[in-house]
Parts: structure tokens; sequence; C-alpha cells
């Protein structure tokens, strides 16, 4: 089923993002997870690709699809060149999956610059024309940020390029983690303006360490609000780290289910236990249903 309709349905989805695992090391993590969080009835899901995982990331959306019968979505980069990129689609359409999440992809870190392997696929919505006038039929998200993104200018240049992936023919939308709900809201707000009707979904992130905080914030460009960074800082340790961003994230989902948003797309970095306290908390709230 194409994630576009279910996102019109008019309840709020639930979807998680996984990681494909990178090696064997990790495959009984990413495997433990999955089955934690498939019993909390997710929408649909999502699994990142690296092009060294990619093969992992198309087993891993095609055994999520049959073993616990729940949409699974592949990510698709461009790292690789269209040459390279057709048979994989191909083998996605044979296998039978519904989705892609057309990226660009990111850098190969904070600072440095991303190079395309294909002059054709420079951004993602190059990556999303390409899928439609190829003529596959999957359904087609791309990605957006509430922010500015670091490699971006200003938020003017980031709004133009998600323009742009619209035009192209995404489906919808999913933003990069953020955590103040204000910039989320003004994001949807500019896009009706300028006449963008597909659906925005939030893309959220329970804080799990300072580690991982300042890891992401540097590749996303998130900000915190001031009371959260200093409630963070003055944290004794991770644990409580940990629980001060599961109830933030509570906080956060609470306002964007009240304001009507089309679903909540959580980042799990193939940790089970804090979407599984979030998810608890919010359907003990009656906000979302079981």
């Amino acid at each position: 089923m194409r994630i576009a309709e279910m996102l019109a349905r008019g309840r709020p989805t639930v979807s998680f993002e996984f990681m494909a695992p990178r090696d064997e090391n990790e495959v009984a993590m990413v495997e433990k997870t999955i089955a934690a969080l498939a019993g909390h009835a997710p929408d649909w899901v999502s699994v990142t690709y690296r092009k060294a995982t990619g093969k992992k990331t198309l087993e891993l959306v095609t055994r999520i699809k049959r073993q616990y019968h729940i949409e699974a979505m592949a990510h698709l980069t461009c790292a690789n060149t269209a040459d390279e990129t057709r048979p994989i689609l191909n083998w996605m359409e044979r296998e039978g999956v519904a989705n892609v999440l057309a990226l660009r992809g990111d850098p190969p870190g904070p600072g440095q610059a991303f190079v395309p392997a294909d002059p054709q696929f420079q951004h993602g919505s190059d990556l999303v024309a390409f899928l439609r006038r190829s003529g596959y039929r999957f359904g087609i998200g791309a990605a957006c940020s509430a922010e500015k993104h670091p490699e971006s200018p200003d938020q003017a240049y980031e709004f133009r390029y998600m323009q742009m992936k619209v035009d192209s023919g995404a489906d919808f939308l999913i933003t990069q983690l953020f955590f103040d709900n204000r910039f989320y809201f003004d994001l949807v707000r500019r896009a009706k303006e300028a006449g963008i009707t597909i659906p925005i979904v939030p893309g959220l992130m329970p804080v799990p360490s300072r580690r991982s905080l300042a890891f992401m914030a540097a590749m996303t460009g998130a900000t915190l609000q001031p009371d959260l960074a200093r409630a963070i800082e003055e944290a004794p340790d991770d644990d409580a780290v940990r629980a001060l961003g599961v109830r933030h994230c509570i906080e956060q989902c609470v306002e964007l289910l009240e304001a009507g948003v089309p679903g909540v797309h959580f980042y799990t970095f193939n940790r089970a236990r804090a979407p599984m306290e979030i998810l608890a908390s919010l359907r003990g709230q009656q906000l979302l249903t079981a």
C-alpha cells in the first residue's frame, strides 16, 4: 500500500525508521528492535540506505513486509549512478516494495562535501524526478528540513529545494528531526502558502545521550530550546538525559497530534525502549489508537 494513501485516511499514522545493519555484529540488535516495535502496530516503517549496506536495506525491507506484514519503505540515495540505480529499483518492484524514500544522501561527515556518483543525481529532487520519468509505480517520499540544514545558506534556499522535490513528483515529505515544534508549524504554514498540499510528516527523535545529540545536531542543524539545553547540560548522567528526551518528545507529540499532523515518524537508531514509552503515553492519553 502506498504510504500517501495511509496519510490521507484521516487518522495519524505511527512509523519508525530503522538503520540497516552495517555488519553482522549489528544484525541481532536490529532484529530485536524490529520485533519489539512491530508489536506496537506501526502503520509503516522505513529502512536507511548506505551504498555499502544497500543489499542489507533491501533484504530487511522485504523481510519486514513478509514476516511482520508491515508496509516497509526502502531509502534510496544518490550514492549510485543511474545505471546502478535501475537494477535496484527493478529488484524492489519484483519483491513488492511499494514505497521509496528518495534522498540525496549524507556527506561523509560533518563539514564535508557531498560528492554525487552521477552528474544527473545532484539533489534528492533529481532522484524523485528520475523515479517519475522512468515509469516506476512506487509511492515516493522525500525529506525536508524544519530548520536550516547545515549545508544550506539560508532557510529560503532549503525551502526552494523542498518545492523542487514536490514539483518533481514526491507524494509526501518527512522532516529531519527537530525539537521545537514552532519550526514545524512554520514550515507547514509556508508550504500551504506556496501551494504545497502533500502531507508533511514530522520526524522526531527522543534525545538518547549527550554524545548522540551532538552528532545529530551537527548533521541536521536541529537546535534545542534554551530550557531543554540547560536541563540536558545539568542532567547527572545519560540515563537522566534519556528520561528528559522521552518526556520532551511526548510533549512534542501531544502538541503535534492535537494540531492534526498526518502522522508521527520516530528515528529509532535501532533502539526500541524510548519509542515504546512514548507510544504508551500517547495511547494512554487517547491521542493515538492502539
